[in-house]
């Protein structure tokens, strides 16, 4: 089983991979943090000691509220330079804010911790790591050319490196190690990716209605710097139609 993230702060030479700029990402990493009331720790900028565990008070347009240290030693660390850094985690993703102006204030007769917005966001899942589950909603087709025709799949998943596919068709079996080639994938309006692929898992599924197919998974061959901006693009709108509806 995969072990939960720490809430230990990550220091990287290449922040590229891992960097959020997107305001209303960022703002909705921060509200769910503050509505799951997430337990997060707060550390002196570039610095693993002390810390202080806390939560998320409040939110504004310019500041956040967190709870302070009941160590005054650990309170007068984190706002030393004027900057710490938040790492808590969302939906199982390790995110970490670098936070500006730091100061302690008075708040509902305790001590706490304001700061201005972020600066800098990570989050530490590689985006061509990222995996995007397609809602129901939302169906995407994935075409098969075989023996001069074509099977029309569901696609369940995706990301940069591969997606899965349900619903194989019985004229078409599935075997690891398959290459599947010329398969276009419609990403509703943002376009269709064309692209080699293949088998790495089939897996036997029963779905709710009693119906047995398989799910099979499926890794992308070379993909081209074209096909992948199709994709982020397409995950990028879901991710952005997901927040606006939370």
């Amino acid at each position: 089983m995969q072990q939960p993230p720490t809430l230990e702060p990550v220091f990287v030479s290449d922040t590229g991979p891992y960097l959020v700029s997107a305001s209303i990402e960022i703002k909705y990493l921060l509200k769910q943090l503050l509505d799951n009331g997430e337990i997060i720790c707060l550390y002196p900028a570039g610095r693993r000691e002390p810390f202080a565990i806390s939560t998320l008070l409040s939110i504004t347009d310019n500041e956040l509220l967190f709870d302070a240290s009941n160590d005054i030693v650990t309170n007068a660390a984190l706002i030393k330079e004027g900057r710490m850094l938040l790492v808590g985690v969302v939906n199982k993703v390790k995110v970490q804010f670098e936070l500006p102006d730091a100061v302690l204030v008075a708040y509902e007769g305790r001590t706490a911790i304001r700061s201005s917005g972020p600066v800098q966001t990570l989050r530490m899942q590689r985006r061509d790591f990222y995996r995007l589950d397609i809602p129901m909603s939302q169906k995407v087709a994935c075409v098969i050319p075989f023996d001069g025709g074509h099977t029309e799949l569901s696609v369940t998943d995706i990301s940069l490196g591969g997606l899965s596919l349900l619903g194989v068709s019985p004229d078409l079996p599935m075997l690891v190690g398959d290459t599947l080639h010329n398969c276009r994938i419609q990403l509703l309006d943002i376009g269709v990716v064309e692209v080699d692929m293949q088998v790495c898992i089939v897996i036997d599924v029963t779905l709710r209605n009693g119906i047995k197919t398989q799910r099979v998974g499926c890794r992308f061959f070379d993909l081209s710097g074209k096909m992948q901006t199709l994709i982020q693009r397409f995950i990028n709108k879901i991710e952005r139609q997901r927040i606006s509806r939370e």
